[in-house]
C-alpha cells in the first residue's frame, strides 16, 4: 500500500465527477479522512489535490471517495482510454432520443392527422416502449441523485431526474389509469421524458470531451514523459525504463530521440527542440556543460550526458505538477460562484412546486397538463452547471495555454490576480537585459601601482565566491585572461552592493582585505570614490582603506524588452525600472526599452518599498526579477514573476515562473491574466442571464405576454407551443446549450495570442 509522507502533496485521479456539487462532496470526503489537511478538487480534469500532516493509506482515501459515489483510479489514463469512456454516455442517449423522437413525431401525426388512434390501446403501448429504454438511459443520473439525496445535498442530476419521474409519472398515470384525469383532459409526454434524458446524457458526453480538451496541457506534457533511456553501466550500453535511471548515471542520446532526463552534457554537442518546456520554436545550442531537460527533444547531434535530476524531479515533472496544482486550484470569485451553486438548485425544486401550486390554482384550463409541463420544464431548464464551469473550465485552459508557451502559474489565484495588474515593475540586469555583461574598459590606480590585469585578478579573486551576474563577468573576463585563482578567507557579501574577502597570501592580512562593489559600497566603508556618470555598471575595487581601480561593464537589452514594454503600454499597463545601478545607467536601458519611469540606486529591500509606495496609491503591481536581490520584491507585489534562469528563491518566492527568460513572456503572462479574467466574467455573465431569464419563462411568464400580443407567433411555437408554455423539450436543450456555452468560451483561451 502506497502512504503519505508528512507535509507531502499528491494527486487523485477520480471517475465520476461532473459538476460544482460533485467538487465539494469530494472535498468534504477526503478532508474528513484522519491526515488529510486540504482537498482540491477539480471536477474539469477529473482529480483532486490534497495536502496531509501525516501518514494517510490508499485504501484510506479510496474509502472516502467511495463512500462519496465516486471512484478513485490509480493511474492516469491514456487520452484514448479516456475519450472511449464517453461511449456509454452516448449509447444511453441513442435509444432515448430515437425513440423519443418517433413517438413526437408519431403523436403529431395523430394530431394534425386525425387518424383516431385508438389512445386506450395506443397510451400503453407508448409505455411499454417508454418505461425500459427511460430506465437504461436515467439510471446513472437516478443513482447519483439518489446518492446525494442519501447524504441530504442536491446537484444538477436531482433536477434532471424529478422533472423526468414528473412527466413519466404523469404520463404513466394517464396510459394506465384514465379515470384519474377524465377522457377529455388525458394526456401523455413519454416523448418528452425520453428526450429530456438524452439531450442531458448526449450533453454531458460532448460537455466531458470539451472539458478533456480544456484540460488537455496536462495530459500533452504527460505524454512527453519519455518511457526509456539508453544507460551506459560498466561500460555497457542498455536500455532501461526511464523510472530506473539514477542520478550520476551517464547517458547516451543520438539524433532525434527524446531526453530522459535531467542532466548536464560530458561530451558531444548538438541543437535541442526545448519548446515544450519554454515555448520557444528556436533549437538551443548545446554543448559540454550545458543542462539538458527530461522531455526535449535532440536533433542532429550525438552527446553522453551525466543525471543530475530524475523522477519527480525533473524540470518536466516540476512542470507537470505545477500544471495540476494550478488546475485544481480555486480563485477567489470561483469560491463565490461555488457557493450560490450549492444553494440553487433548492432554490429552483422551490421555484417548481410553486410553479405547479400557481397553474394548478390559477391555470385558466381544467386539467394537470399545465401544471406538469411547466412544473418540468422549469427543473430542466435551470442549469446551475454553468455556474459550475464558468471558473473552472476558464482556468483549465487559461494555465494550459500558460503553460504550452513557457508560463506557470502557481495557483488559479495568480491567474486571477494577474488579470488586475495595471503597473508591473521590471528589475534591470537579467530581466530587461541580458545579464551577461562584459568588461568594457580598466582603469588601475598609478598610486596604488597595479596593472589592469593585477586589478582583474585580485578583483576576480573575491568575485569568485559571489553569485551576482556583473561577478560572474569579471570571473569571465579574468578566466579568459589566463589569470590564476587567489585563495580567499571570511567572504562577506552585501545584496545588490557588493562583496570584501581577505587575501590568503602576504604577510599583512588586514592590509590585504579586498572590497569590491559600487560606489554606495565604498562609501559605507568610509572609501571615497570618483563617482562618474556613465552608461556602463562601474565596480570599484579596494584594498584595505584605499580605492585600488575601477572596472567598467557593458550589458546589453534583451531583443524583446521593447516590444513587451509596448505591448504593456498599449493595454493601459504602466512601466517602471527599478535598479540599483546608476542613473545613466538606469536612464539609458529605460530609453531603449520605452519605459518613462526610472529608480535608481534602489537596494534589495529598497525595492519593495517602491512597489509599496506605488500600492499605497491604489495601483496593482507586478514584479518582474530572477534573482536573490528580487526576492523581497516579488513577494511585496500583488503578482511576483521570476525567470527561469533566476535563482531558486525567486521562483519559490514568486507566482508565476517564466521558463524562458524573456521580457515577452512576463508581458503576455499579465495580458493571459487579463484574457482568462474576462472570459470568466463573460461565463459567469451568460450563466446568470440564462438563469435569470430561462426560469421565469419556463414557469409560464410568458403566457400573459404572448396574450396581450394575441398568440405565440407561428415560428415561436416549437418554443412555447400554441399558450406561450416553454416546452419541455426545449427547455432540455436550452440546458444543455448552455453548458456547452460556457466551455465553448472558454477553450477560446486555448488559442490565446497577445
Amino acid at each position: 500500500m502506497t502512504t503519505l509522507t508528512e507535509h507531502d502533496t499528491r494527486t487523485l485521479q477520480i471517475d465520476g465527477m461532473h459538476c460544482a456539487a460533485c467538487v465539494r462532496r469530494v472535498e468534504r470526503a477526503l478532508t474528513k479522512v484522519d491526515g488529510v489537511a486540504e482537498a482540491s478538487a477539480d471536477f474539469i480534469a477529473g482529480r483532486a489535490v490534497i495536502e496531509v500532516d501525516q501518514l494517510v493509506g490508499d485504501d484510506a482515501l479510496s474509502a472516502a471517495i467511495s463512500g462519496a459515489g465516486y471512484e478513485l483510479r490509480t493511474s492516469v489514463e491514456d487520452p484514448a482510454n479516456q475519450l472511449a469512456e464517453l461511449a456509454p454516455l452516448a449509447l444511453r442517449a441513442a435509444p432515448a432520443l430515437l425513440i423519443g423522437w418517433g413517438i413526437f413525431f408519431a403523436m403529431q401525426a395523430n394530431r394534425w392527422g386525425d387518424f383516431g388512434w385508438n389512445i386506450d390501446l395506443f397510451f400503453p403501448i407508448l409505455f411499454a416502449v417508454t418505461t425500459p429504454t427511460l430506465a437504461w438511459s436515467v439510471w446513472p443520473m437516478l443513482r447519483r441523485a439518489a446518492l446525494a439525496a442519501s447524504r441530504r445535498t442536491t446537484d444538477m442530476d436531482t433536477l434532471v431526474v424529478l422533472g423526468v419521474a414528473a412527466a413519466w409519472g404523469y404520463s404513466a398515470t394517464a396510459a394506465l389509469a384514465p379515470g384519474v384525469f377524465g377522457d377529455d383532459r388525458r394526456d401523455v409526454f413519454f416523448d418528452t421524458a425520453l428526450i429530456i434524458v438524452g439531450f442531458v446524457s448526449l450533453g454531458r458526453a460532448l460537455e466531458a470531451r470539451v472539458r478533456l480538451r480544456a484540460a488537455a496541457t496536462l495530459t500533452h506534457l504527460l505524454e512527453l514523459t519519455p518511457q526509456t533511456a539508453r544507460v551506459l553501466r560498466d561500460g555497457v550500453e542498455s536500455h532501461i525504463s526511464a523510472a530506473d535511471v539514477r542520478a550520476g548515471d551517464m547517458l547516451r542520446v543520438r539524433p532525434g530521440e527524446q531526453i530522459s532526463v535531467d542532466g548536464e552534457i560530458i561530451d558531444g554537442e548538438s541543437a535541442v527542440d526545448e519548446s515544450m518546456l519554454s515555448g520557444e520554436s528556436v533549437p538551443v545550442a548545446k554543448a559540454a556543460g550545458n543542462q539538458v531537460f527530461a522531455g526535449t527533444l535532440n536533433l542532429d547531434g550525438a552527446f553522453t550526458y551525466r543525471a543530475t535530476q530524475v523522477g519527480a524531479f525533473t524540470a518536466l515533472a516540476r512542470i507537470t505538477a505545477a500544471v495540476e496544482r494550478a488546475q485544481s486550484s480555486k480563485a477567489p470569485v470561483q469560491r463565490l460562484a461555488d457557493r450560490i451553486a450549492g444553494v440553487f438548485v433548492p432554490i429552483v425544486l422551490l421555484i417548481a412546486v410553486i410553479t405547479f401550486i400557481a397553474w394548478a390554482a390559477f391555470g385558466d384550463r381544467a386539467g394537470w397538463t399545465s401544471p406538469v409541463l411547466s412544473a418540468v420544464a422549469v427543473l430542466v431548464v435551470a442549469c446551475p452547471c454553468a455556474l459550475g464551469l464558468a471558473t473552472p473550465a476558464a482556468i483549465a485552459a487559461g494555465t494550459g495555454r500558460a503553460a504550452r508557451v513557457g508560463i506557470l502559474f502557481r495557483d488559479a489565484e495568480a491567474l486571477e490576480a494577474a488579470g488586475l495588474i495595471d503597473t508591473v515593475v521590471w528589475d534591470k540586469t537579467g530581466t530587461l537585459t541580458t545579464g551577461r555583461h562584459q568588461v568594457s574598459s580598466i582603469e588601475a590606480s598609478e598610486q596604488a601601482h597595479l596593472s589592469e590585469r593585477e586589478l582583474v585578478r585580485l578583483a576576480a579573486a573575491v568575485e569568485r565566491r559571489s553569485e551576482h551576474p556583473l561577478a560572474a563577468a569579471i570571473v569571465a573576463y579574468a578566466d579568459d585572461l589566463g589569470l590564476m585563482d587567489i585563495p580567499v578567507s571570511n567572504f562577506r557579501s552585501r545584496p545588490g552592493l557588493g562583496a570584501v574577502a581577505l587575501l590568503d597570501e602576504g604577510e599583512l592580512l588586514d592590509e590585504h582585505e579586498i572590497a569590491v562593489g559600487s560606489a554606495r559600497f565604498m562609501a559605507e566603508r568610509s572609501l571615497e570614490v570618483d563617482e562618474r556618470d556613465h552608461p556602463h555598471t562601474q565596480v570599484y575595487v579596494a584594498r584595505g582603506g584605499e580605492i585600488i581601480g575601477m572596472i567598467r561593464l557593458a550589458d546589453e537589452l534583451k531583443p524583446s524588452a521593447a516590444d513587451a514594454v509596448t505591448l504593456l503600454r498599449r493595454r493601459g499597463i504602466e512601466s517602471v525600472l527599478v535598479s540599483g545601478d546608476t542613473e545613466v545607467a538606469v536612464q539609458q536601458a529605460a530609453t531603449r526599452s520605452g519605459i518613462g519611469s526610472v529608480h535608481a540606486r534602489v537596494l534589495p529591500s529598497e525595492k519593495a518599498e517602491v512597489i509599496a509606495q506605488l500600492q499605497s496609491a491604489g495601483r496593482r503591481v507586478a514584479m518582474v526579477g530572477d534573482g536573490v536581490n528580487d526576492a523581497p520584491a516579488l513577494a511585496q507585489a500583488e503578482l511576483g514573476l521570476a525567470m527561469r534562469t533566476g535563482s531558486d528563491l525567486a521562483l519559490e518566492t514568486a507566482q508565476v515562473g517564466l521558463m524562458q527568460s524573456s521580457p515577452q513572456r512576463a508581458a503576455e503572462a499579465v495580458l493571459l491574466g487579463g484574457a482568462v479574467r474576462r472570459v470568466i466574467r463573460q461565463n459567469l455573465a451568460f450563466a446568470f442571464a440564462y438563469n435569470l431569464l430561462l426560469i421565469p419563462l419556463a414557469g409560464g411568464l410568458a403566457v400573459p405576454i404572448f396574450d396581450a400580443l394575441g398568440g405565440v407567433p407561428g415560428g415561436l411555437t416549437w418554443l412555447f407551443g400554441v399558450r406561450g408554455q416553454f416546452e419541455p423539450i426545449a427547455a432540455a436543450l436550452a440546458m444543455v446549450a448552455s453548458s456547452l456555452s460556457v466551455l465553448a468560451n472558454a477553450l477560446r483561451l486555448t488559442r490565446w495570442r497577445p
